[in-house]
């Protein structure tokens, strides 16, 4: 084969009717081999339509993506009538060689320079099946929270809140954490209530629950639940949880109605948050101020 290439290259130093006589040679061509050339190229497609029909049906037993079975398809289907192409090219006195040389190399380029595509491919036809998600879903993918608009072979298509559409690459969403907003139609949040040391904190507790149940924006049920966190640095931290509609808008409205709810009640009742506080030591002999 290499040598057949060589040779088409040296002959493009001669004429171009040296080089036509050279490439294409039709004196022992016969009716017989046009007429099976031309077969053989019906046949090509024909057999590639069949066997990409048997590739889309085994697809679909195997639960195949859509997206996956058409590109395999179609794979299949162009491939065999190529392969019928090429040979009825040679049956009407056309030197081949060089044109399978150059289709061999594009298999090695392809081999080598196509690994990336290979695998974002692999990613892709892995997301679909696993299917951890679907369009529609809100999702929060490689730090960026978005609703899911397509997965196709290469990436992963999110449309944000504030209006931007982000294009992830299938690996990179397939290596790090997936997180399903909306997989169970509703989440939990929280907010962190500090209040000074010295507060009754059942009181403060109940309180902030009475005032979350007040808001429209949560959930009814599970009914939010308020609970001592942690001793802070100044304050003593409150946990107080409630659930929501799972989509962002969602989420902030109902953590916006709840402190403002919370913060009316603790100021009605006089309950007081904490804020930053240092104590300045000056020796033994000092009060610390």
């Amino acid at each position: 084969m290499f040598a057949h290439f060589a040779q088409f290259a040296v002959l493009a130093q001669d004429g171009p009717v040296d080089i036509v006589n050279e490439v294409v040679d039709t004196t022992g061509v016969t009716e017989w081999d046009v007429i099976w050339a031309v077969v053989t190229v019906v046949a090509a497609a024909v057999l590639g339509h069949l066997l990409a029909l048997l590739a889309r049906r085994a697809g679909r037993k195997s639960a195949l993506p859509p997206n996956v079975i058409d590109l395999i398809s179609t794979i299949v289907m162009w491939g065999i009538a190529t392969v019928g192409f090429v040979a009825a090219l040679s049956m009407i006195g056309l030197n081949v060689a060089p044109l399978w040389f150059l289709i061999v190399i594009f298999i090695l380029m392809f081999a080598i320079g196509g690994r990336a595509l290979l695998e974002a491919f692999g990613a892709g036809v892995m997301l679909q099946a696993r299917a951890p998600f679907a369009a529609g879903d809100l999702v929060e993918l490689v730090d960026v929270r978005g609703v899911v608009v397509e997965v196709n072979s290469r990436v992963v298509v999110l449309d944000t809140v504030d209006g931007r559409r982000v294009y992830l690459p299938n690996q990179q969403v397939l290596r790090g954490e997936i997180i399903n907003l909306t997989a169970h139609g509703s989440r939990m949040s929280m907010v962190h209530l500090d209040v000074v040391y010295g507060t009754n904190l059942d009181d403060a507790c109940r309180i902030a629950v009475a005032a979350a149940q007040t808001v429209d924006a949560i959930r009814s049920e599970p009914e939010p639940i308020a609970e001592v966190a942690a001793f802070e640095a100044s304050a003593v931290r409150i946990r107080l949880r409630f659930w929501h509609d799972p989509d962002l808008t969602s989420e902030w409205a109902a953590t916006d109605s709840i402190v403002r709810a919370v913060y009316s009640a603790y100021a009605e009742h006089g309950v007081g948050f904490a804020f930053p506080q240092q104590t300045l030591w000056w020796g033994p002999d000092q009060k610390p101020t």
